[in-house]
């Protein structure tokens, strides 16, 4: 009875009509889908390839939704690695390599959409828990947190350094550097110089799209008109 109920479930490709839309050659994460595989539950089912060299079979809506992007293989990677615990609790540098990986990699992660979403990957060679953590205990010192130089840039040792929790807040997206008679300084620095909040000239330039010259020396004044005059 319950074989059966399973058999009506699981549908083997021979048994089905071929789906409307064919995924076959595309890319998803760390998948290349390889061919129709056939229904189950209700969802199309794909047969997979990893870049690892394993097959899996996913369905359509959670590969086109971004909820699958591997075989699992990067889930079972980044478990806890020996000679990466101290009294069997994981150390600083581990958590900061598994929390760099998961950002990047784990679809569920909170911060995925920052950061693999937007094509933020992890070279090769700091897929490796002793590479990353050789660079990483000559590089950044105590208190400081790994940062990549460009922030639309990859984790690598060529764009990352070692920086202080404001040092990095000033390397975010929504920071800018600000170019004025010959002289650039980002736009926490200016709006300190001139006298303004952050958010003020932040919406000026940003929002507004006033000129650099006169975000810079307009004087701070309210008024709803503010932004218009």
């Amino acid at each position: 009875m319950i074989k059966k109920a399973r058999e009506r479930i699981l549908r083997p490709a021979s048994e089905c009509r071929y789906p409307k839309t064919d995924l076959v050659g595309q890319r998803f994460g760390q998948l290349t889908v390889k061919e129709f595989a056939g229904r189950g539950r209700g969802s199309v089912l794909w047969l997979c390839s990893c870049d690892c060299g394993n097959n899996s079979i996913v369905s359509g809506s959670n590969l086109k939704m971004g909820h699958t992007r591997s075989c699992g293989c990067y889930h079972k990677k980044f478990r806890i690695i020996h000679g990466a615990t101290k009294g069997n609790k994981p150390t600083r540098t581990y958590n900061i390599f598994y929390g760099m990986l998961e950002r990047c990699y784990n679809t569920k992660h909170p911060n995925y959409k920052d950061y693999g979403e937007r094509g933020i990957y992890v070279c090769d060679e700091w897929h490796s828990f002793p590479v990353f953590r050789d660079w990483f205990d000559s590089h950044v010192g105590e208190g400081e947190q790994i940062d990549r130089i460009d922030n639309d840039g990859p984790y690598a040792p060529w764009n990352c350094r070692g920086a202080t929790r404001k040092e990095q807040a000033r390397n975010t997206s929504r920071n800018i550097n600000i170019t004025w008679k010959g002289e650039t300084l980002c736009l926490e620095d200016w709006a300190k110089r001139i006298g303004l909040s952050e958010t003020t000239l932040w919406n000026r330039i940003r929002r507004f799209n006033w000129p650099i010259e006169k975000a810079l020396t307009t004087p701070a004044f309210r008024g709803r008109n503010q932004y218009t005059k």
